[in-house]
């Protein structure tokens, strides 16, 4: 039976989300052709979703690689320039080609900064689990990202949870993650987030005995034994001829 922690810290405060920038233009033409002429001249199509409605626009490939170099695994704002028009936004989708691995299509969404926002943020571990450490028990983070709801100033780029105290077959669930101030968690609150278990042993390979009344097998090579020899100690007789057929 798996075990639940009484409660949960934060070795360190939460950082808030940074924000990065990035240049688009946008673009009248719709449909594959346009979009592939795009992709060969060396940008991206890509659609705004935002309360003023859908806008498609085009993004540089080399500026978008450099955005996602920097922004790493981390959540970010992004500080969107559409044609000198600034408005803030949060990267929602992408494609990448399964060869090239160039962009093929970017969503964005459009942010109000001055409404709350729900967003799935990573999740990271700080420590040591005690019973990694002290037990030889294995640490997974099964859920991945949180969702969070706040303002966007308040955003953060990482949920970290402190699993120095995380004995072997405890776990912690989203209920138990103190948020900051401004931060809640819209999510279930029993959903399991990080999950301390113990070291599977491996399982020798049972040994083959032979079946009841079966005779030993004859090591490779050896000889079979001359006709009219008698059989070797406790080796079964052989089976008598049938009699031939009477013409």
């Amino acid at each position: 039976m798996t075990r639940v922690r009484d409660s949960l810290g934060t070795k360190r405060p939460y950082t808030n989300m940074k924000q990065l920038t990035l240049n688009v233009t946008s673009r009248a033409l719709h449909g594959r052709g346009p979009a592939r002429r795009l992709r060969v001249e060396g940008s991206i199509p890509a659609i705004i979703y935002g309360k003023s409605g859908n806008q498609s626009v085009a993004v540089k490939q080399e500026a978008f690689r450099d955005l996602m170099r920097a922004k790493g695994n981390a959540a970010s704002l992004i500080n969107l320039d559409v044609d000198g028009k600034k408005m803030l936004s949060l990267i929602k989708e992408f494609q990448r080609h399964p060869i090239t691995q160039k962009f093929l299509h970017i969503d964005i969404m459009e942010i109000d900064p001055n409404s709350p926002m729900t967003a799935a943020i990573p999740v990271r571990a700080i420590g040591e689990a005690h019973g990694v450490k002290t037990d030889g028990g294995t640490l997974a983070i099964v859920s991945q990202t949180i969702n969070v709801r706040c303002l966007p100033k308040d955003l953060p780029e990482f949920i970290e949870i402190d699993v120095t105290e995380l004995k072997v077959n405890e776990s912690i669930h989203v209920g138990e993650v103190k948020a900051p101030a401004g931060i809640t968690f819209p999510g279930d609150p029993k959903r399991v987030v990080i999950v301390c278990s113990e070291m599977a042993e491996e399982e020798a390979a049972p040994e083959a005995t032979p079946a009841a009344g079966a005779a030993p097998a004859a090591a490779e090579g050896a000889a079979a034994p001359a006709a009219g020899a008698a059989p070797a100690a406790g080796a079964a007789p052989a089976a008598a001829a049938a009699p031939a057929a009477k013409k």
